[in-house]
């Protein structure tokens, strides 16, 4: 069975984005999403904040390695990427979202 390099660059990105995920989570780095904003989140709101970002990129992050693990069986039929892809990429972007309405002040 061949793979192609295009699962592996995937799978790859996958896991920097598992990274960047656990980074900003452990390390509260939400300037690493936000940048100069990161000042209109109050500093009480930081910690939880962080949490969520980082835990809605490790979503994301999920849905980019099973896209890249999956296209390397050809046994598994596309609707199942598309399934898991969906599903993690959803995930995640509902709790970045949630995040963002609850922890970010952009009217500071």
């Amino acid at each position: 069975m061949q793979v192609e390099m295009i699962s592996w660059i995937t799978f790859l990105m996958g896991i920097f984005l598992l990274i960047v995920g656990i980074v900003i989570w452990a390390g509260k780095k939400i300037d690493l999403v936000h940048g100069d904003d990161a000042a209109k989140v109050f500093e009480c709101d930081k910690d939880v904040y962080a949490r969520l970002l980082g835990i809605g990129v490790i979503l994301l992050s999920f849905a980019v390695i099973a896209y890249g693990v999956l296209s390397c069986f050809p046994s598994v039929p596309t609707f199942v990427q598309y399934i898991a892809v969906g599903a993690f990429g959803a995930a995640g972007i509902i709790v970045l979202i949630i995040g963002n309405k609850k922890n970010f002040h952009g009217d500071n």
